[in-house]
């Protein structure tokens, strides 16, 4: 029984899942532990893999993707990303940087494909696209000092207009320099072909907006994201207290305007115990949660995968059943 999984010899962070053949897939970043965790995003980032018929018993699989070679865009370490399959075949979208010294915060968007989940091939045109100027900033700096973001694509079907859709982590431009962090969207017919537009949830009340995922439920979008305490404006703390975890906002409308849930749009304010959750359907209001353990009780780092918890979805209450 492999109760709170890790990689063997490694340890696991930001994970993403993908239900296919009554089995349970998750992808996750791994890497070998290092003296400082948060070392870790620079070291040899790879994708990991493993299967469950139940989320708590995994069978670790092959590495799914690893850094590119030499003069790769991708060639310093892999982020988080998302599987979707379409015509019976999966479509991988990451995040990549670039050990380039000038490059290595620069974070840019990668596909790899595969026909059974295990092999994985890079797309020849990757980096499928970067931040999109007009909207977005990637290599400059707010008045908070945090570099521009694009990560974190998380890749889905509008049951509305059956178009494929990206949420991405970013940062956006000709606004306030600070507290500017935003959900970016890209549209696609093919999943192939990408249309960059503007961000569909920019409050400018928190730094860093992490790890999104969309829910269509009852005719309602979830966007659920992670942030920090920290990342709170201040005044937005002063108002509404802060609190690091998992955030929902939710819409009857795609591109917003987005309302929070529970009044302050949070949903888990328990970072230091677990963070990145995300959610998989199970029946009617009811959905499976799963993320990473973060820290033990004496502030050690702990990087496995938490053990699957239930959230129910009712309206504007988004809320953990104990």
């Amino acid at each position: 029984m492999n109760a709170n999984y890790s990689p063997k010899g490694k340890i696991l962070w930001d994970s993403w899942f993908i239900r296919d053949k009554n089995k349970f897939h998750v992808f996750y970043l791994q890497a070998i532990p290092t003296k400082d965790p948060e070392e870790r995003h620079n070291s040899r980032v790879t994708i990991g893999h493993a299967v469950s018929d139940d989320l708590i018993n995994w069978n670790e699989l092959p590495t799914a993707l690893e850094p590119g070679e030499n003069d790769s865009w991708d060639n310093l370490a892999l982020w988080t990303g998302s599987v979707i399959k379409k015509d019976e075949k999966y479509f991988m979208f990451y995040t990549g940087r670039n050990r380039g010294e000038d490059q290595k915060w620069i974070q840019k968007i990668g596909l790899a494909g595969s026909d059974d989940l295990l092999q994985w091939e890079k797309a020849k045109n990757n980096p499928i696209f970067e931040a999109e100027q007009y909207y977005y900033i990637d290599n400059e700096k707010n008045k908070l000092g945090k570099i521009g973001t694009w990560r974190d694509p998380f890749v889905f079907q509008d049951p509305k207009s059956k178009k494929y859709f990206m949420t991405i982590s970013a940062r956006v431009k000709n606004r306030a320099r600070e507290y500017n962090g935003c959900v970016a969207i890209a549209e696609s017919n093919n999943l192939t072909e990408w249309k960059i537009l503007p961000p569909i949830f920019s409050p400018q009340v928190y730094d860093e907006i992490e790890t999104t995922q969309v829910i269509f439920h009852n005719g309602f979008y979830y966007l659920f994201f992670s942030t920090f305490e920290s990342s709170y404006e201040p005044n937005f703390a002063k108002e509404k207290d802060s609190f690091g975890g998992l955030h929902c906002y939710y819409s009857d409308n795609l591109f917003g305007h987005y309302k929070p849930v529970n009044g302050s749009g949070v949903v888990l304010g328990n970072e230091e115990e677990m963070y990145a959750v995300r959610l998989l359907h199970d029946s009617d209001d009811v959905f499976f949660a799963i993320g990473w353990l973060n820290k033990s009780k004496v502030d050690k780092f702990i990087g496995k995968l938490t053990l699957p918890f239930t959230i129910t979805i009712k309206e504007d209450k988004v809320y953990r059943l104990e």
